[in-house]
């Protein structure tokens, strides 16, 4: 009886571990090549890169780093936070287009009409507390000095601009075609 109960016992577990595999994979698309702009301080700089290929990263799994929550104010920003990001492809409500450094690390996300924050986290493969530090400046948000507190408030609108690298915090990201220039409650890396 305890072979029969433990063979059981196994079989469930590998039943619930694969399908909960079955929705971890990352659909691929077909790389296009279409010009990339990223907005920085000195304007627009538009570079052809290819948009639906997905980075080297991209073919694995998303394991965000430890210490999302811990964005500590009056201290240094963590860029390991940032290990993590890569683009995993589009989806439902995260369907805008990345652009890449010269590096060839991310370097920002145009919003397309629908996407949710959430869903271009996940594409993305930030955490919630990481990403609001990435466009603390340029957008507002829970780590941005604001004299009403109601950065982190910032909605979505189809054709902003979202900062995907540590480096550029103060200068990628607009909202609805605007540009703040918000203080931060951490400390900013060394910047672009």
């Amino acid at each position: 009886m305890w072979k029969r109960t433990n063979v059981l016992t196994v079989a469930l577990v590998s039943a619930l571990c694969t399908a909960t595999l079955v929705g971890c994979t990352a659909l691929v698309p077909e790389a296009v090549e279409t010009p990339a702009t990223v907005t920085t301080a000195d304007g627009p700089s538009t570079e052809p890169v290819p948009s639906g290929t997905p980075s080297p990263e991209a073919s694995q799994e998303c394991r965000l780093p430890r210490g999302d929550s811990t964005i500590l104010s009056d201290e240094l920003l963590d860029v390991g936070l940032y290990a993590a990001l890569a683009d995993f492809g589009p989806r439902a409500e995260a369907e805008g287009t990345v652009t890449y450094a010269e590096d060839g690390s991310l370097a920002s996300y145009l919003v397309a009409p629908g996407d949710s924050k959430a869903a271009i986290r996940d594409r993305l493969c930030v955490g919630h507390y990481s990403f609001e530090a990435l466009n603390a400046v340029r957008r507002g948000s829970l780590h941005s000095m604001e004299p009403t507190n109601q950065a982190y408030l910032t909605p979505l609108y189809a054709g902003d601009t979202l900062n995907l690298s540590p480096y550029t915090i103060a200068s990628v990201g607009d909202v609805n075609g605007e540009v703040h220039s918000y203080e931060t409650v951490f400390i900013l890396p060394p910047q672009r």
